[in-house]
């Protein structure tokens, strides 16, 4: 079965031209407007957005800062863009899009790159994301390298309120709480991120720096079933 993919770019000759290229690898769905995109996020059920950067009334990193705040299948966002422009592509992946593609480029190419952008990010995200909070910049990067040779996705927080912003928006498999943040215990921020939540437990794990890589796997394993 092919995969399903919604283009959305204000011009039809770019939305034609993509189609083209694609639909023979695609099942192709096209959308002319950023808000109106947004207007009906709920109704669209693909693999993957291809999403125009420069567009009237919302551009596309716009219409990505609301599609992320809203209930979604956790599947490829990729920019598109006619120019290449290296603060852009920065931005776009800072906000969690998995790529960036100059839509000029040749269709061999257009459509090589496209493949191994999806299959990068599946592969990815096929790991149980694991979600570390902690004070010490240089823990949290260690522990960051131990549970990504452990086979994980770990991604790195430094406070309450960032967690919890991430813990809403995003599927987390497990909290890694590495230490106090504060002088607020471990016990108290994850009985403080249950009651904003509004949820009674979630898989976490009070990490600490005398916890030995092997230690530290099995504590997690167990957390998220492994």
């Amino acid at each position: 079965m092919k995969k399903k993919i919604l283009i959305i770019d204000d011009d039809i000759m770019t939305l034609r031209m993509l189609k083209k290229h694609l639909e023979n690898d695609y099942e192709i769905q096209l959308e002319n407007a950023g808000y109106r995109f947004v207007e009906h996020i709920a109704d669209y059920r693909v693999d993957m957005i291809l999403l125009d950067i420069e567009m009237p009334v919302m551009n596309g990193l716009d219409v990505f800062d609301v599609y992320l705040k809203q209930p979604h299948e956790d599947i490829p966002v990729i920019f598109l863009s006619g120019v290449s422009n290296p603060q852009i592509v920065r931005e776009a992946m800072e906000k969690g899009a998995a790529g960036y593609l100059l839509k000029t480029a040749p269709k061999g190419e257009l459509i090589a790159k496209l493949k191994q952008i999806y299959y990068d990010y599946a592969g990815s995200h096929e790991k149980p994301h694991i979600l570390i909070l902690g004070n010490d910049v240089t823990l949290v990067r260690i522990t960051k390298l131990d549970l990504e040779e452990g086979g994980y996705r770990p991604s790195c927080v430094f406070s309450i309120a960032e967690t919890l912003d991430i813990l809403k928006q995003e599927t987390v498999d497990a909290l890694l709480i590495l230490e106090p943040i504060l002088n607020v215990s471990e016990q108290e921020i994850y009985e403080t991120l249950c009651k904003k939540l509004g949820v009674r437990a979630f898989p976490a794990i009070y990490g600490h720096e005398s916890y030995t890589k092997e230690l530290l796997l099995d504590k997690v394993g167990k957390a998220v079933g492994r």
